[in-house]
């Protein structure tokens, strides 16, 4: 097969209450992202906060997103 063929396509197994805990920790993250963003000083660390508030809130979509597709998995 040629290097411009078909990708293998990996599934990952998730324990329910595993993704319901994770997505749940990821929630709590992220608002806590938000929190300190909301307290954060203009001149004092305010890239990091963004970069931490991006990144809780990339890894929340990502997880709630997994989530559905599992318990759209499961309904099939």
């Amino acid at each position: 097969m040629s290097r411009w063929g078909r990708k293998a396509v990996t599934v990952v197994e998730w324990d329910r209450n595993e993704l319901d805990a994770s997505v749940n920790r990821a929630r709590v993250d992220w608002q806590h992202a938000r929190y300190l963003m909301d307290i954060c000083e203009p001149d004092g660390r305010i890239d990091e906060a963004i970069y931490y508030l991006q990144l809780t809130e990339k890894r929340y979509m990502y997880l709630l997103s997994q989530a559905k597709r599992e318990r759209d998995r499961q309904q099939a």
